[in-house]
């Protein structure tokens, strides 16, 4: 396997991840209220052989899972929108709908990219190049920094031996950081 290679993997699925990162940036859904979000990342997944997981108490979250044994990898989708940034897909500010919600830090990218690696990976363990787990978790609610607690809470992160994820920025680094030190806090939703 080379990157090349799992590019192309990537790019065989460009017209279905453009659609659905378009998609998302329509819906513009905040946070817990992400349904035809998730729906949407669910129906795509699972049509390309992935299993999906609820998740406890969070009904816009969900994992999808391909593979077996490990190792077992993880890569974080978001795909929450903010109140107040609706914007058109343009270049200059204007709203699609004044005091809407959008996607101010590209959640709908976010989510799309973090499916398209899950799905080059699966390719990948059904080409017998790589064996183990691939999960694409579905994280509502990161946008006010719960999603992703809530979820660890229910225990969903427990087994992976990593967990993959990227976030828009005006720079290109890799931050390698790790939380194995920290005790979540408890985290009530009112």
């Amino acid at each position: 396997m080379n990157k090349t290679e799992l590019f192309a993997r990537v790019d065989a699925q460009r017209d279905s991840l453009a659609d659905i990162a378009h998609k998302l940036w329509d819906y513009a859904e905040v946070a817990f209220q992400e349904v035809n979000s998730s729906a949407l990342l669910r129906t795509y997944m699972e049509g390309l052989g992935f299993k999906i997981h609820e998740v406890p108490n969070l009904p816009t979250a969900f994992i999808a899972e391909y593979g077996s044994g490990y190792p077992v990898i993880g890569l974080l989708g978001e795909y929450d929108a903010l109140p107040g940034l609706s914007q058109k897909a343009q270049t200059t500010q204007e709203p699609v709908t004044e005091g809407g919600s959008g996607h101010g830090c590209a959640h709908n990218l976010l989510a799309t990219g973090c499916a398209g690696a899950a799905i080059a990976l699966k390719d990948l363990i059904d080409a017998d190049q790589i064996k183990g787990t691939i999960r694409y978790y579905g994280c509502p609610a990161e946008e006010q920094l719960v999603g992703k607690p809530l979820m660890a809470k229910e225990g969903v992160f427990d087994d992976l031996d990593i967990v993959l994820s990227w976030h828009p920025a005006n720079n290109n680094e890799v931050v390698p950081v790790s939380y194995t030190h920290l005790t979540l806090p408890t985290i009530r939703l009112v």
